[in-house]
């Protein structure tokens, strides 16, 4: 009933659709890292090399990765360790007991313009002090003009 209208080569092999980048690199590196869980032994060494200057906190643990080890955050908090470091520490005490990354000092963000709720309202004041001092040098600048007898009418 129905007729074949075009004829499909049989010669022709299919086309394998494959992902290219289906591994990320991410998968492919290996910690080569020297500032891993088996080369820390010290509290003084791990706090160092976390940054942030929580060096400043050892004396609060008696210099003992044992007892920062078996701190929590209540314990922290009563030792008079603010909240961003006290938050800090503990992550990074999460990642060094699971092993999960090479210690290495992140880096504390910096808002832009205020943070992302008051740009529209940092920016648009920016402007308007500049503007603000380009007519006051430009005020200025007439004035000096003026007085030695420069400017013509």
């Amino acid at each position: 009933m129905f007729r074949r209208l075009i004829s499909i080569p049989t010669n022709i092999t299919p086309i394998s659709y494959s992902r290219a980048f289906h591994i990320t690199p991410a998968l492919l590196k290996t910690n080569k890292s020297t500032r891993t869980k088996e080369n820390v032994h010290d509290l003084q060494t791990f706090l160092t090399l976390i940054g942030r200057n929580t060096i400043e906190h050892a004396e609060s643990f008696e210099n003992d990765l044992s007892k920062f080890l078996e701190t929590g955050s209540d314990e922290m908090k009563n030792m008079g360790i603010d909240t961003r470091t006290r938050r800090y520490l503990l992550r990074w005490k999460y990642k060094f007991i699971n092993d999960l990354e090479p210690l290495r000092e992140h880096k504390r963000g910096k808002k832009k313009n205020g943070g992302e709720r008051k740009a529209k309202t940092v920016v648009a004041k920016r402007k308007a002090l500049e503007r603000l001092e380009e007519k006051e040098r430009a005020k200025s600048e007439e004035a000096d003009a003026e007085a030695k007898g420069e400017r013509e009418f």
